[in-house]
């Protein structure tokens, strides 16, 4: 609809025009200015940082000292130091548990295909296929979309239309007595009959200060077909040319109101970038870990391989002496021990076929796939070499890289940003209307948008409007949930420090219990295998095997087994404490050498399909 004014005096028109382009300038001034009514929102980011590295007890690098895992000989590796290489080919070996082991059958009745495959390799197949992974990758494209979906709120907008309105209505006549007397003159028939055809097309933008500003042009032509009257120009082509612009002045003004989804937008897709890394480094700590699993189950089956073998020989001598010395009893009992130790082999043999499965779930390589039957076969052994770590360096880089505290920062900031929009809120509404307008009309369309271009005709509106609700509860109400949400914020950043401190901890000291563990277990085995050996020496001197003595190397046998299956397991601790170190310090993805790159929303759809 257009608001039609007299025409203005050419020496007045400039004069006005001048005035409403100067409101518009201080209107676009006022656009690109930030909300001045910004709240205190407490204390600052970097305050409550300090505050709770004090609460925490996070101690001073300054004053920090390094802790170096020194290896030291034990006084029975000291002892026997001299008989070291003789005792290490003492009891099972763990070369035996590469390529050749025999694993048992698999699920089709036959024996397993093998596959090398290395701890890098896996970790590397973790990371580029694992489902999770991908899945949060995903997730994260998603909300990189979604910023550009929160950003697209201030791209300008095309408007367009046409449209056709024939009018054939009946209607009264105008009849026009002339001062002089005499009959009335019809001046308008009656009714109408008209053809319009109409269009526009124009531009509108949200601004960041809250503002719409739109710029349409636009107009119709019309034939006036009733019989008796005659209109000039006819066709008529109007054409108006209109600029507006709705501005608030109080509540709703301010980039950082109107900015607000885009901060929350771009927040989140920090957010999603915190949840990959989370989900990386958990994968390659699970892949490290899963691995070291199946090299332990391995190991224990060479173990248990290793007491049959031995069980029998034992046994077999026993069925030799049942004629001497031995009775049926002690004879019952060696077979029982035999058929005992094949039974955890067949355990053994499971544990190594679930430890496979789940090395290739967690891998997802299309190589070794899930439902086929190979098993994998580590071509790594867990490393042994002394760690060398500072406590305060140590904790500050976990606050500093853990995805649980960067989201949980991000959740402060959050909190600030929907803090800002309830105070804003909370004032009046109060917004500025402004709008002019441009006609022309002409014989036809050329004419008509001269008329226009020649400003010949204006009309302008202006107008404020207010609105406040009485007592403003539900702003107050909204703000104040917003300052108590950010207060939970600052709590949930504080159990998240707290958190990452106590699995950083938990971490160093199963790294340094399994340190320990390693010297001890690897004293243990060698103590028990001189036993073992001492016993072997013996039973060459001796000229009768009584049933008391070989019942003692069963036993011996069981005390080696036992003591290379724990000295293995200290092994795989020790390294899984370095897997699970790296997860909980935010390190692990630094460590293997695995750069994240953020994905485009398409190239995952690509990926998916």
């Amino acid at each position: 609809m257009h608001l039609h004014a007299p025409s203005h005096s050419p020496s007045r028109r400039p004069r006005r025009l001048a005035a409403i382009l100067l409101a518009a300038a201080a209107l676009a001034t006022i656009c690109s200015c930030s909300r001045p009514w910004r709240s205190t929102l407490g204390d600052p980011l970097e305050q409550v940082v300090t505050e709770t590295s004090l609460r925490q007890g996070l101690p001073a690098l300054d004053d920090s000292e390094t802790v170096e895992f020194v290896e030291e000989p034990t006084p029975v590796e000291q002892a026997l130091a001299g008989r070291r290489e003789q005792l290490e080919r003492v009891g099972p070996q763990s070369i035996d548990g590469g390529p050749g082991l025999d694993v048992g059958p698999d699920l089709l009745g036959g024996s397993p295909r093998e596959a090398k495959i290395g701890l890098r390799e896996a970790i590397v197949a973790a990371v580029e296929n694992n489902l999770s992974v991908q899945v949060a990758r995903v997730d994260e494209a998603i909300s990189q979309a979604e910023v550009v979906k929160a950003e697209a709120i201030f791209d300008a907008v095309l408007v367009a239309g046409t449209g056709f309105t024939r009018i054939d209505e009946p209607g009264q006549r105008v009849l026009v007595t002339p001062p002089s007397g005499g009959p009335p003159i019809e001046v308008n028939p009656g009714g109408q009959d008209q053809r319009i055809f109409t269009y526009e097309a124009g531009l509108s933008q949200f601004l960041p200060s809250g503002a719409t500003v739109s710029v349409t042009a636009g107009g119709d032509r019309s034939d006036n077909l009733l019989a008796g009257l005659t209109l000039d120009p006819n066709p008529a082509w109007d054409a108006a040319l209109t600029l507006s612009i709705e501005q608030p002045l109080l509540r709703g003004f301010g980039s950082d109101v109107n900015t607000a989804r885009i901060a929350l937008a771009r927040n989140q897709d920090r957010r999603s970038l915190q949840d990959l890394r989370e989900r990386l480094l958990g994968v390659v700590a699970d892949a490290q870990q899963a691995y070291w699993r199946l090299v332990l189950a391995r190991q224990e089956l060479v173990i248990q391989r290793w007491l049959v073998e031995v069980g029998e020989n034992v046994r077999d001598i026993l069925e030799r002496r049942q004629q001497l010395d031995v009775t049926l009893a002690d004879f019952a009992d060696a077979v029982a021990t035999v058929e005992r130790r094949k039974a955890d082999v067949i355990r053994s043999e499971r544990r190594v076929a679930v430890a496979v499965d789940d090395l290739k779930r967690i891998l997802n390589d299309p190589r070794f796939p899930l439902g086929a039957e190979t098993t994998l076969v580590p071509s790594d052994w867990m490393v042994t070499t002394p760690l060398v770590y500072n406590l305060p360096e140590a904790l500050a880089t976990a606050v500093q890289e853990s995805p649980l505290v960067q989201k949980a920062v991000l959740g402060i900031d959050d909190a600030s940003i929907r803090e800002i929009v309830a105070d804003n809120g909370r004032l009046p509404q109060l917004d500025l209307a402004a709008e002019m307008a441009y006609f022309g009309l002409g014989e036809d369309f050329g004419p008509a948008w001269s008329e226009v271009g020649e400003a010949s005709f204006i009309d302008y509106v202006v107008g404020l409007r207010f609105s406040q609700p009485i007592g403003n509860r539900a702003a107050e109400a909204e703000y104040r949930q917003a300052r108590l949400r950010r207060s939970a914020a600052v709590l949930r950043y504080r159990e998240a420090v707290q958190n990452t401190v106590f699995q950083v901890r938990v971490a160093l000291r199963d790294l340094l219990a399994g340190w320990r563990l390693i010297g001890q277990a690897r004293s243990f085995r060698i103590a028990q295998a001189e036993n073992l050996r001492a016993l072997e020496v013996l039973e060459r001197t001796r000229a009768s095997l009584t049933p008391e003595f070989l019942n003692l190397k069963f036993q011996r046998q069981n005390g080696l087994a036992i003591a290379q299956f724990e000295e293995v397991s200290a092994l795989v601790e020790y390294n899984v404490a370095i897997a699970e170190l790296g997860r909980v310090m935010g390190t692990g993805l630094a460590m293997n050498r695995i750069e994240i790159s953020t994905p485009s929303a398409a190239d995952e759809l690509a990926a998916v399909r």
